[in-house]
């Protein structure tokens, strides 16, 4: 199971180099971003994206990155640049991914990596959305729609395909139920700390369930490029990252001391978190061997997530939920970035 035991099908040092390669990253300037984009550095790649919230704790990676052996980054490098965006703000997202195909026009790597976590938060956001949905979610399917064209383009440059890898958790499993007009309603589960990790497992059981749905459109779809785009989820496992203060903030400083303790002591590094991203970012197996709408655990492997997480007609159920809210906000025809 995802957190307690660390498979080893794949090594960071395996990464391929990738030279001429745009990746764009989400929250790649923390926690396990922060290293996914050090891994693409490492390894040649042309441009990292990093889309994010937070533009000083960019600065402060950035400096990190240009200090470590292997990297080579110099003062303003073009290596890595950052777009400022809330995901939890639909608009937001969608003016960030004009700012990108503004930046490239290719991308061969899409990681949807950054979230929140179990935090205490408002019931409900701007939108009237869940924010733990809205953020980990519905931002992503906004980003994803809008640089899909260019990931299609891309493949006719690349012998292994492009990549969209979506960050999920092995705690999708403690949602045992999905309803979408719950969205839009606070869920009032006590004790708080239930509530709120139980809306981030309900995210993360959709972020398995539009993997799944992605996959199934791209296959249907009739640019030759879409059966070309390999899509799939991941769980990085136990990482104890910034997020995990938010046990601090539930349970208070001494319990949330001791559960980053046991976090670190059976979970995963932050490498080990980052390597299964990687690989299916990267990895000519993946493309080789068709891998497309699986979910994964540390490191590289495909473990079948719960009955839920796999019923397809759910996954449409809330794909096509999710574009008619953002439809009601940017317009019917959205999708097309215009």
């Amino acid at each position: 199971m995802s957190g307690i035991f660390t498979y080893h099908n794949f090594s960071l040092q395996d990464t391929p180099y990738l030279e001429g390669q745009v990746a764009v990253v989400t929250g790649g300037q923390a926690g396990i971003g922060k290293e996914i984009t050090a891994q693409l550095l490492l390894h040649g790649i042309e441009k990292v994206i990093v889309v994010a919230r937070d533009e000083n704790k960019f600065k402060t990676a950035y400096d990190e990155w240009r200090v470590r052996k292997g990297i080579e980054l110099t003062q303003d490098d073009s290596r890595v640049t950052f777009v400022k965006c809330d995901l939890g703000d639909i608009e937001d997202v969608y003016a960030a991914a004009k700012k990108i195909k503004e930046q490239t026009e290719y991308i061969h790597i899409l990681i949807c990596n950054a979230g929140l976590g179990i935090q205490p938060i408002t019931p409900l956001n701007n939108h009237g959305i869940d924010p733990i949905f809205t953020t980990n979610c519905i931002g992503h399917q906004i980003l994803t729609t809008l640089l899909l064209p260019l990931l299609k383009k891309t493949t006719s440059t690349t012998p292994h395909g492009t990549r969209i890898v979506i960050s999920s958790s092995s705690l999708h499993q403690l949602c045992l139920t999905l309803s979408l007009p719950a969205l839009t309603h606070p869920t009032k589960k006590w004790p708080a700390i239930h509530d709120s990790v139980w809306r981030y497992a309900r995210s993360k059981l959709a972020n398995i369930l539009f993997a799944k749905e992605l996959t199934r459109r791209l296959q249907e779809d009739d640019d030759p490029g879409a059966k070309k785009v390999y899509v799939n989820s991941f769980s990085p496992g136990n990482v104890v990252t910034q997020q995990w203060q938010g046990w601090s903030e539930h349970l208070g400083r001494v319990v949330g001391v001791v559960i980053r303790g046991l976090g670190r002591w059976l979970g995963q590094s932050v490498e080990e978190g980052a390597a299964t991203a990687v690989y299916l970012a990267t990895s000519p197996e993946v493309s080789e061997r068709g891998i497309r709408g699986g979910y994964f655990v540390p490191i590289a492997k495909g473990e079948e997530p719960t009955r839920l997480a796999r019923d397809g007609d759910l996954a449409r159920e809330v794909w096509d939920w999710i574009d008619d809210r953002v439809a009601q906000m940017l317009g019917e025809n959205w999708q097309s970035g215009k």
